[in-house]
């Protein structure tokens, strides 16, 4: 893994703001049920979709960490989606899962905002996002929404534009990619769920876009991951304010260390002005730096006080210039300073008036770190889906690790067995299969179950370890919807086999009677037939596939076609919109009282609770 995605080698970085219109009414279980009542929550009429909103390259390096130049005609490159096809999708996996919601179909090109030339253009493997966590510390009442989280992925089948020769980033950045792929992250927060200013529905959002090297994961970075911290706890009700997880890469050909603090600085208000030191500070300490480190001794824990030559600096954290750089810093190191790196514990550290360090957030236990690439899962009744595992030790592929499994909820009853035991192997990978069984249909009208599989490289009490690995207990685990088994008859009937499917999503997506067709009226999609048959047809990955959720399992979704493609080649002239069946949107403050809290929100706002509980242990049992 050398050099390691983004964060060794070329990059642009780019800042700016997000579309994300996520339908709300499939968030609630009742929603489903033929006889429950809808819940609509605060977006019933979303209709899934996500793109970038006024995003530019803002900065970046090129060919042996020199900063991108003020006059680089990268800078100012507008960051957009596809031009020739539908928007990607922004998309949750279940009402018993919203917490690592995916973006499907994404397409990212960077064009000259004068003359429309597009200089790189690349398709974003699907992708979950992690590292939820509440950053915004103000104004999260006018958002609705204070969570921060990070979409980590490749871009797949890059191409360059002749423009690229003019710019020493781009062209840097097209010489050390080995393949067509490059690696990408995006950071998002500022949310918001409310009616303010014309922002519904629309975030804030940061981003770098670099090399991918052959070996390493697809969704997160195998670096020195360092886990969340707590900056300080006031009483209620002053905000908590914590440093998120971060990941860091030792570059030792120059030698410097390089930091992505992108989604791990906390901010002020959600346009994203980054944490002062006066924020960081607190009635019990004033902070006068926020540096990096590394720590002497593997058994400095966070929290712990250092005197002033105790630990290694590597360098000071100007937060003022988090957002145009997306928040990665890179600080070079002489050769002793790299030694010791390579060796001991990172750090973010908070340097106090008298010289003295708290220390905030600290590098995984013996620097292991492990993780699943791709952690959710869709599978049918009597398939197979794997997942696979990468183990890095300080930024180096880690052999020979064994990686804890324990099933969430039990064994009994259970519709998804995994292979044991995992260890990893070269590289540091280690695949391990899931086989999905019928899991019938204990949830009524819902289809299938939700199996989470929790993993670590240590265990305490029988169970998964997450103590020191930078993880969270509560978010990171491999999650699949298994669906239940369902025969695809040969001659479909509407009233038996398509009607129920169909009237459910008629229910779900509001939007699509309201603007397009309704799906619980025959007559309607016979007149819609060809565009339907279209959409159902395209791959899973197409941002026109049909449903837009993915949430239809592929013997269902084959028994709407079979139905289409049998009936009679009809009048598709347009569609049936019956504006006396709109459905009213209902007040935003009823709908949230109705939904009754939103999970993302809390379980971003668990992570708080775990840094600040006295028994850390304790607080991570509320989440098992």
């Amino acid at each position: 893994m050398d050099p390691m995605s983004y964060l060794d080698g070329p990059r642009v970085s780019f800042v700016g703001r997000f579309f994300g219109d996520v339908p709300t009414m499939n968030n609630s279980p009742s929603s489903f049920q033929p006889s429950g009542p809808t819940v609509p929550a605060w977006n019933p009429g979303g209709g899934a979709t996500f793109d970038f909103l006024d995003c530019r390259v803002s900065g970046g390096e090129g060919a042996s960490g020199v900063a991108m130049a003020g006059g680089d005609p990268a800078r100012g490159l507008v960051v957009v989606g596809a031009a020739d096809r539908s928007s990607a999708k922004l998309v949750d996996l279940d009402p018993a899962w919203q917490l690592s919601s995916q973006l499907w179909g994404l397409v990212v090109r960077l064009v000259d905002p004068a003359s429309g030339e597009e200089l790189l253009s690349g398709s974003f493997r699907v992708s979950a996002f992690r590292d939820l966590w509440t950053r915004q510390i103000a104004q999260g009442e006018v958002t609705g929404q204070p969570s921060g989280g990070s979409f980590t992925s490749v871009l797949e089948n890059v191409t360059y534009g002749p423009g690229v020769a003019a710019s020493p980033v781009l062209s840097a950045l097209r010489q050390a990619a080995p393949t067509a792929r490059l690696s990408i992250v995006l950071n998002v927060f500022g949310y918001f769920y409310r009616h303010v200013a014309g922002r519904f529905a629309t975030g804030s959002l940061t981003g770098c876009i670099g090399p991918w090297q052959p070996g390493e994961p697809d969704s997160f970075v195998a670096g020195r991951r360092l886990g969340p911290g707590l900056v300080h706890a006031l009483a209620p009700p002053a905000p908590r304010v914590l440093l998120g997880a971060s990941i860091a890469s030792l570059d030792k050909h120059i030698p410097r260390l390089v930091i992505d603090l992108g989604n791990a600085y906390p901010v002020v208000d959600y346009d994203g002005r980054p944490a002062s030191l006066a924020d960081l500070s607190s009635p019990g300490e004033t902070v006068s730096a926020l540096e990096v480190g590394v720590l002497d001794d593997e058994a400095v824990t966070a929290n712990a006080l250092l005197d002033a030559d105790a630990t290694t600096l590597v360098g000071a954290v100007d937060l003022s210039q988090a957002p145009s750089r997306a928040g990665v810093y890179a600080f070079p190191l002489d050769p002793a300073a790299a030694d010791r790196a390579a060796g001991h514990p990172l750090a973010l550290l908070a340097r106090r008036p008298d010289g003295t360090r708290r220390v905030i957030c600290r590098e995984t236990t013996g620097g292991l770190y492990v993780r699943a690439d791709e952690f959710v899962h869709r599978i049918d009744a009597g398939f197979t889906g794997v997942a696979r595992f990468y183990a890095a030790r300080r930024g180096e592929p880690a052999s020979g690790v064994r990686i804890h499994l324990q099933r969430l909820g039990g064994s009994a009853g259970s519709a998804l067995g995994f292979s044991e035991p995992v260890v990893t192997g070269v590289g540091g990978i280690a695949e391990v299969q899931l086989t999905a069984g019928d899991p019938g249909t204990p949830r009524g009208a819902i289809d299938g179950v939700v199996e989470r599989i929790r993993y670590a490289p240590r265990t305490a009490g029988g169970s998964p370890d997450y103590a020191g690995t930078g993880l969270s207990p509560g978010l990171d685990v491999v999650v699949a919807h298994v669906r239940s088994a369902y025969q695809a008859p040969e001659v479909p009937d509407w009233a038996r086999d398509i009607q129920p499917i169909l009237a459910q999503y008629a229910r779900l997506y509001p939007i699509m009677r309201e603007h397009l067709v309704d799906l619980a009226d025959p007559d309607a999609l016979r007149r819609w037939r060809q565009p339907l048959l279209l959409a159902m047809t395209r791959d899973i990955t197409d941002p026109n596939f049909m449903p837009v959720t993915r949430d239809l399992s592929e013997a269902k979704r084959a028994a709407i076609v079979r139905w289409l493609e049998q009936l009679p080649a009809a009048d598709q002239t347009g569609p049936s919109i019956d504006a006396g069946r709109t459905m009213a949107a209902e007040p935003i403050a009823a709908a949230e009282e109705r939904f009754g809290g939103d999970a993302k929100r809390a379980a971003a706002e668990a992570t708080g609770r775990r840094l600040a509980a006295p028994d850390p242990a304790a607080a991570a049992g509320e989440e098992r």
